[in-house]
């Protein structure tokens, strides 16, 4: 049975998707010798921004295309058998407590929540929060990672802050990985790769942080 990771907020624009196909690429790197046919790509989101990504990256012939499926409603089983046919099946769901996340959170052995550093957003955990408790009732296990994305590069207060706001959520664990915003992110996307794919170090590093972060919590 493969490792299901769900991206998963209530809230958009914090980089779900971004954070989605970043990981997928990092994986295919750095365990599979940039082979990409053992990860599942699974959009769960009406936006469609995952495979629409995945749609030009087929068109690109100098990269490995990721098998990519779209999945609405109630997705907890045919997750479960998608993780029979690979290693990793990443799932980018829809937000505003959606049916799709809800379900995917009884199927993932970990969550990832992107959120932004400012008080407003990390205020929202609040109420993810009392979803994560209720999805443990059926699915014992989950785990649920915060991390800060989109950080500024100058500052590590965004961290502080977080620290100090999600001390009130036992609920949550926050990494250590901080994604600072950079150009690399827009860019990447923008045409199909990773920033694996790309030419910015600095912002390489940090998801192979947050990868290797990640895989120590699945083991």
């Amino acid at each position: 049975m493969g490792k299901i990771i769900l991206l998963g907020h209530q809230k958009g624009g914090v980089g779900k998707s971004n954070t989605a196909v970043n990981l997928a690429v990092a994986i295919a790197k750095e365990q599979f010798k940039g082979e990409t046919d053992r990860i599942l790509l699974i959009d769960a989101d009406p936006q469609a921004t995952l495979y629409r990504w995945s749609q030009r990256r087929d068109e690109n012939n100098e990269v490995n295309s990721f098998p990519c499926i779209r999945l609405d409603g109630n997705i907890t089983a045919q997750v479960k058998r998608e993780a029979e046919k690979y290693d990793y099946v990443i799932i980018d769901a829809a937000g505003r407590d959606s049916r799709e996340m809800r379900s995917a959170m009884l199927a993932c052995n970990i969550m990832l929540m992107p959120t932004k550093a400012s008080r407003a957003d990390l205020e929202l955990l609040e109420h993810m929060a009392e979803t994560v408790e209720t999805a443990r009732d059926y699915n014992s296990n989950l785990n649920v990672s915060v991390f800060i994305n989109m950080a500024p590069t100058n500052s590590q207060a965004e961290k502080l802050i977080a620290k100090k706001l999600l001390a009130e959520f036992p609920e949550f664990k926050l990494m250590n990985t901080v994604i600072s915003e950079r150009k690399a992110h827009r860019d990447s996307f923008s045409e199909a790769v990773g920033v694996h794919e790309w030419k910015d170090n600095k912002a390489k590093a940090e998801v192979s942080c947050l990868l290797k972060e990640m895989c120590d919590e699945l083991i």
